[in-house]
């Protein structure tokens, strides 16, 4: 194990709720094993909204207040009724500098604009599009339906107007190596950017959107943090990546927001999340199912083709796939040949498939049947909550965990919570490997969980023509039961407070210490620091 030369980056978040953890986007290899010294001293102070970096070490902070006000020496754009400016069309956006802030204030009718943010930034001085909220703390909307568009913003090119609502990117006419810096989009509810939805472009025509149109598209970006945000009822909530080299965009945090019904009503190719980047973190969002399409069709929750990819403390339901974690594609060339990209790191979340069965819950590989550019790494996953509600699942239903697309991927998963509504029977097996057209594939290591009675290796199909390539260890050591100790389940209400559990045990020494658990999931998309967190087995919640 060791690390790239890829950002140890530390994040203070002024988040939308209380949360303050550090935020550390790692690259690790899975190839070798030796151990990470973690020790070390920041090397610049954790002032709002800095990023600095960190020899490996995450560090707890004291909540702070996040108010949407305007800091430092720049611009400050106050928007809405009474303000300066009454519409986002008024602000000049294409002209925002480090330091700038655009106050966007609650009203009783959504702001039907499109964005365009292309400003460089920087730690010290980020540009920051933030919303201050209404009466019960509801955020102002931005409305892609008959949306209108400022004529003087300069879009990568004008055939992006189609692709989102919010765009974040490079302006056209600027030098092409500028990439949009040190930005962060808060506490707004984005939505409706979804055909048939049609908008009026900076040339005054109407427009339709495009399938692959999201709310929040980032053509590229480095540093960008979205946070306290609501996404919903878009075709693609929030998509980022069109290439690698200068195009690739570094260092996302998501952080605090819901996230929910986004995808089309027509496909299976658009999703609530789908990136592809190099370190994207994500932490305390609560995302909900994605969007149901006419036909059933539904994409998954969170897609992710990035390397670097950290998916922590979230609370995540549903989806065709919950979690789609697959090769590279217009940033291969940049992204493959990363240690980090062979290397994802997921815990702390409490994952949930609902009533409703679907694809395998966490798909780690490919999908291009290019195969070289697969993971062909490996999937840590520790301390999760996995909950199947599979009560009332019709038989030669088959539930998949896991679906690992070659031999050359591994799941290493520890001190993790597997549990079934319902036991599993050989009609209705839930297996820890699902499969792809019959055929199993992967590597599963297992140790330290915990598994409800009945979760077998595979999910095989009685009677079936299934091929088992696929190899399973560590499942004779595993403790099971029939509950684990939620406080409420009913509720969904996923703390484990029983007495059952057994106390966590050590993590593969390839995980370094910045990508331990430390922190808890507090419904909804909030956080609390908690050194204990990894002490016990699954999501620590509260």
């Amino acid at each position: 194990m060791f690390f790239s030369n890829e950002l140890l980056r530390f994040v203070r978040p002024r988040a939308h709720s209380s949360v303050l953890l550090a935020v550390v986007a790692v690259g690790c290899s899975s190839g070798t094993g030796a151990a990470v010294d973690g020790a070390g001293a920041d090397r610049a102070s954790a002032s709002s909204g800095r990023s600095i970096d960190l020899p490996g070490q995450a560090v707890a902070f004291e909540p702070e207040n996040n108010e949407c006000v305007h800091r430092g020496n720049g611009m400050d754009y106050a928007v809405g009724p009474g303000k300066a400016y009454a519409s986002l069309g008024a602000v000049p956006f294409e002209n925002l500098k480090a330091g700038d802030t655009v106050r966007i204030y609650h009203r009783g009718e959504p702001y039907r604009e499109k964005l365009m943010i292309s400003g460089q930034g920087t730690a010290e001085a980020p540009i920051r599009i933030c919303g201050v909220p209404g009466a019960n703390g509801a955020l102002p909307v931005i409305d892609g339906e008959n949306a209108t568009t400022r004529k003087e913003l300069d879009f990568p090119f004008d055939g992006h107007q189609v692709r989102g609502l919010v765009i974040i990117g490079h302006a056209h006419d600027q030098p092409y190596e500028l990439t949009p810096s040190y930005i962060t989009l808060e506490g707004l509810e984005i939505r409706n950017a979804s055909p048939p939805n049609t908008f009026t472009d900076k040339a005054g025509k109407q427009q339709s959107y495009s399938a692959i149109v999201a709310g929040i598209f980032i053509e590229r970006a480095k540093h960008l943090t979205i946070r306290g945000c609501i996404v919903t009822a878009n075709n693609n909530g929030i998509f980022g990546g069109t290439g690698g080299g200068v195009e690739l965009s570094e260092d996302l945090l998501l952080e605090g927001n819901y996230i929910h019904g986004n995808g089309s009503l027509d496909r299976f190719y658009e999703h609530n999340v789908y990136i592809e980047a190099s370190n994207v973190v994500y932490q305390f969002n609560r995302f909900g199912p994605p969007r149901m399409g006419r036909n059933g069709n539904q994409g998954a929750n969170i897609k992710e083709r990035s390397a670097g990819v950290v998916i922590r403390n979230n609370y995540i339901e549903d989806g065709a796939h919950i979690l789609d974690i697959v090769d590279a594609q217009e940033a291969k060339a940049t992204t493959v040949a990363l240690p980090s990209f062979h290397s994802t790191h997921v815990y702390g979340n409490v994952i949930v498939r609902g009533a409703e069965p679907s694809g395998t819950l966490i798909h780690y590989g490919g999908d291009s049947g290019v195969f070289a550019d697969y993971r062909k790494g490996t999937l840590y996953f520790y301390n999760n909550t996995v909950v199947v509600k599979n009560v009332g699942y019709k038989d030669y239903t088959r539930t998949g965990i896991f679906e690992l697309s070659t031999n050359e991927e591994t799941v290493v998963s520890r001190n993790n919570v597997y549990f079934t509504a319902e036991a599993p029977v050989e009609v209705r097996p839930v297996g820890l490997l699902g499969q792809r057209d019959t055929i199993f594939n992967g590597v599963g290591n297992f140790a330290g969980d915990w598994m409800s009675k009945g979760i077998s290796a595979h999910n095989i199909n009685p009677g079936g023509t299934d091929k088992v390539n696929a190899k399973v260890i560590g499942l004779d050591s595993i403790m099971r039961g029939e509950q684990p100790g939620f406080r409420d389940f009913a509720a969904d209400d996923y703390a484990l407070v029983g007495p059952g559990l057994p106390p966590a045990i050590e993590l593969p020494k390839e995980i370094p210490r910045a990508l331990t658990p430390q922190a808890s999931y507090v419904k909804h998309q909030r956080g609390k620091a908690a050194p204990e967190a990894g002490k016990r087995l699954g999501a620590s919640v509260q």
